[in-house]
């Protein structure tokens, strides 16, 4: 028989034990739940890491996608003939054309106005001087091509940065005539930089290693040279045309002096001589015989005749030196017009 007082007792062992497996499955819910905050804590906070060690890409990615260019700057894209990494760089960059004020507007922060500034790269953004000069063309491709890799630069690592410089230093010391005046009037912080940017955009023969990294950017780099030659010709012919003028001017101007000169003394001396010729001619027995007269007064008549043939290639010079004169004015003028359409901090004169 079994007593009520132990059916009881294990009723009561039974319930304590079903207690215990209950707080046990909680114990394991609460250990999942941590494993599993755990992870998602975790997994944030490889995200955030990643997030910030790549905030720059990130960052460019999402300025990328939200630019438009405009037309013309969508024409001079295309013209840069640029890789898939060049065109998310030209992308992130978002460049921009701008007006004389507006160029102003944006890139204040860096006018020289005794240099013609015709793009700046600020604010992680490219900024462009609208230079619609016909004679100028390729000069907006190539600004954009010079700021786009100030961009790049500002990407560089700076193990390759080091890498990059040697080779530079090397470019500069075979293209000094070219570039080198240039980079002495930027700061010394500056000038590595600047040499970098001008080498892509101005100088065809390069090292092997500084071809393959601007191959990064552009499918055709000599491209970019050659519309940086083909306007900076432009001002090379009119310069070199100005510096003839000036030379042709100087050896005219030179003759006709001499022969100014030369004229004046034979005139005196042709007048002098004409004075005693007259009073001799005027003196009964001055001159012995007809002949004689007659042989003096041609001598005097052929010298008047040589000195107004000189006279005549005097005023032939002279009218060369005018002419000289008024095309090295207008090369001059059209000189200064051209510098002024580049330099945004004048205003273009329209009398030029």
């Amino acid at each position: 028989m079994i007593k009520m007082d132990e059916i009881e007792n294990n009723d009561i062992l039974v319930n304590n034990e079903n207690v215990l497996n209950e707080n046990d499955t909680m114990k394991k819910k609460s250990q999942k739940k941590v494993i599993i905050w755990s992870i998602v804590c975790g997994i944030v906070a490889i995200v955030a890491m990643v997030l910030v060690l790549n905030r720059a890409t990130i960052y460019d990615y999402f300025r990328a996608i939200s630019y438009k260019p405009s037309e013309e700057m969508a024409q001079i894209r295309d013209k840069l003939e640029l890789t898939s990494d060049g065109l998310f760089l030209f992308n992130a960059s978002q460049p921009e054309l701008g007006n004389q004020d507006e160029f102003n507007e944006e890139c204040s922060l860096t006018r020289d106005e005794s240099m013609a500034v015709l793009g700046c790269y600020l604010d992680n953004s490219i900024y462009v001087y609208n230079v619609t000069q016909e004679e100028l063309s390729g000069i907006r491709e190539v600004t954009t091509a010079h700021e786009l890799l100030h961009a790049a630069w500002s990407r560089i690592s700076g193990g390759e940065k080091a890498t990059i410089t040697a080779l530079l230093k090397d470019v500069l010391e075979q293209n000094s005539e070219l570039i080198g005046d240039e980079i002495e009037t930027y700061e010394d912080s500056e000038k590595i930089e600047e040499l970098y940017v001008r080498a892509g955009t101005e100088i065809k023969t390069l090292p092997l290693e500084l071809e393959e990294h601007y191959a990064k950017f552009f499918k055709d780099q000599d491209k970019i040279v050659d519309y940086y030659d083909g306007y900076k010709k432009v001002f090379r012919d009119l310069m070199d045309e100005i510096e003839r003028l000036d030379q042709e001017m100087q050896e005219i101007k030179a003759q006709y002096e001499a022969k100014e000169q030369e004229y004046e003394q034979r005139a005196n001396a042709l007048n002098a001589e004409i004075g005693e010729f007259n009073k001799c001619a005027e003196t009964a027995g001055c001159f012995n015989s007809q002949w004689a007269f007659n042989q003096r007064r041609a001598a005097l008549v052929g010298e008047q005749n040589a000195l107004e043939a000189l006279y005549g290639e005097i005023e032939r010079l002279i009218n060369e030196y005018n002419i000289r004169v008024e095309k090295y004015n207008q090369d001059a003028l059209y000189n200064q017009k051209l510098n002024q359409i580049i330099n945004s901090s004048v205003k273009v004169e329209e009398n030029l």
